[in-house]
């Protein structure tokens, strides 16, 4: 019990890890990137009719609609996907390798600097951590891709096997005999993806914390979800409670200021406001029609609420984003030390860091102790000061006088 409440503590620190301005900045620029890549991919689809939803579908359905929920951008994405007819899955597949080529760099300098902060408990520079990604780039990369090939490739063996059932006769005893093969390769279509989906959290910040490649990653998530499944699932749950809770703040709140806003600064500019909040629901299908708007510079003030509205859509996602790479990556720490025994605070720092680090230390001139010189008296026995002895003559002409 005493584990548990530790583990939900040191999960509790994501709270505040994602609210820092490195992680939120990398979200951010994640999210937005994310959101032209995928209007840009459906502008090429939609213009050679290889998808019926458009970008003017995304901005309209979610992105300037007063909803900050998810439910609009699920309803969306899965529309998205079932307007993919089997022959035009390479515009899914392009939009699909964008969006991981872009969360490869940014959930990789998030989990970076939060592997940093909670094993060191110091904030690292946004520069260096994007500098460590662009490092490992391919191992983020292909480390969530991996499974995803190998269950592909198990499918298409099943399916290649299925096809020589056509053949008259033969083809059945064949698909027959040979069905065993089947049943293995339907084992390890379920058991790489069942374990790849709910062991991806673990892979980027495996890289994150151990500076090692993607084979090394996938094994990590792989094990440690099969040697400590039940710990791994407290874990889990545990970041989807914390999660749930941080969007339903975050949303409530982002949507508490925007009426706030909307209410007293309509005490002061009356109709307008309505009349531009009216365009805008039209737009996005919550009004009931669209509305018109005229002069000139009430349609630019509408572009510009839009924009607000993305931005603070954005926003509030970047911190959500923030809180799953700093949570995932204290998870993986916590269960790299119930697996291996790896203290948490063990963290894999590059020679350029310890060497700025070093610099850092060594750029202080050491000091030098000052030693007073204390005058001392002549020693009698000293060489240079020692007497002669005196000779006969010297003491006879002493004694004359």
């Amino acid at each position: 019990m005493q584990s548990v409440i530790q583990d939900f503590q040191n999960i509790m620190r994501g709270f505040k890890m994602s609210l820092g301005f490195s992680q939120l900045v990398s979200s951010f620029a994640g999210i937005v990137l994310s959101i032209l890549w995928v209007l840009v991919i459906l502008a090429f689809g939609s213009t050679f009719k290889l998808v019926e939803i458009t970008p003017f579908e995304i901005i309209n359905g979610f992105l300037i609609s007063p909803k900050l929920g998810l439910c609009s951008l699920l309803s969306v994405l899965a529309s998205s996907i079932k307007s993919v007819e089997w022959g035009e899955y390479a515009v899914l597949i392009v939009l699909v390798l964008g969006l991981m080529i872009i969360w490869s760099v940014f959930a990789g300098t998030v989990t970076r600097l939060a592997a940093l902060e909670f094993a060191r408990g110091e904030k690292t520079a946004l520069k260096d951590s994007l500098s460590f990604v662009m490092k490992k780039f391919w191992s983020y990369f292909w480390s969530p891709l991996t499974p995803i090939l190998g269950v592909l490739f198990f499918i298409a063996c099943n399916v290649a096997g299925g096809l020589l059932g056509k053949i008259e006769f033969a083809g059945e005893i064949a698909v027959a005999v040979g069905f065993p093969l089947a049943i293995l390769s339907g084992f390890l279509i379920v058991f790489l993806g069942l374990v790849g989906i709910i062991g991806f959290i673990l892979m980027f910040p495996a890289i994150s914390s151990e500076g090692s490649d993607a084979f090394d990653a996938i094994s990590r998530a792989y094990s440690y979800v099969l040697s400590r499944p039940l710990h791994f699932l407290s874990l889990f749950i545990t970041i989807i409670i914390c999660g749930t809770i941080l969007t339903f703040v975050v949303g409530f709140g982002a949507c508490l200021v925007m009426r706030t806003s909307y209410f007293t600064v309509g005490l002061g500019m009356g109709g307008k406001l309505n009349e531009i909040r009216a365009f805008i629901a039209g737009l996005s299908g919550t009004g009931d029609i669209i509305t018109s708007l005229n002069p000139i510079s009430m349609r630019i003030a509408a572009l510009l609420f839009m924009l607000y509205i993305v931005l603070v859509k954005i926003t509030v996602g970047s911190i959500i984003i923030a809180f799953a790479g700093s949570a995932s990556t204290i998870a993986y720490l916590i269960l790299r030390k119930d697996v291996d025994g790896t203290e948490m605070d063990d963290v894999y720092i590059e020679e350029d860091e310890e060497a700025t680090e070093t610099e850092g230390v060594g750029s202080q001139a050491p000091e030098i102790p000052i030693v007073q010189q204390i005058p001392t008296t002549p020693d009698p026995m000293a060489p240079s000061e020692q007497k002669k002895p005196e000779t006969v003559e010297e003491s006879q002409k002493k004694n004359d006088l």
